[in-house]
């Protein structure tokens, strides 16, 4: 007998600014997963969407910038509730990172270096893959 299991599959994205430091954001207290944490900006890929789509539109309705290069930097599975999520990570560059617009569920954001990020409460399997990049990528 097989058991049936909720997949999600989502996308993270690694924003960097030409001082090389990486976007993170604050999530509201009241979202339904790493609510009230630092997190990169993210989401959910829709039904039928391509994840490159959704790589875009997320970072254009999370922070209102425009990416113009991304990279495939690797893969995350972790389940919260019943549900399993297969997140896709990209490395990503934007047109400009002058004028960021959050999305109403972010409440702040910040750009940090490497030796910043153990001062934010940032969730384990995501303060892994920043610290991955700032090593491999940075």
């Amino acid at each position: 007998m097989y058991e049936h299991y909720l997949i999600v599959y989502c996308l993270g994205t690694f924003i960097i600014d030409e001082k090389k430091r990486l976007l993170i954001v604050k999530k509201s207290p009241n979202e339904a997963i790493d609510a009230g944490l630092w997190v990169v900006p993210g989401g959910k890929v829709k039904q039928d969407e391509h994840v490159i789509d959704a790589l875009k539109r997320e970072v254009k309705e999370e922070v209102g910038l425009s990416v113009i290069s991304y990279q495939w930097i690797g893969e995350d599975v972790f389940k919260v509730g019943d549900k399993f999520f297969h997140a896709a990570h990209f490395l990503c560059k934007v047109k400009s990172t002058k004028k960021i617009v959050l999305e109403k569920n972010l409440l702040e954001y910040r750009w940090i270096t490497k030796s910043e990020v153990y001062n934010f409460e940032i969730p384990k399997n995501i303060k892994k893959e920043i610290m991955r990049v700032f090593e491999k990528h940075l």
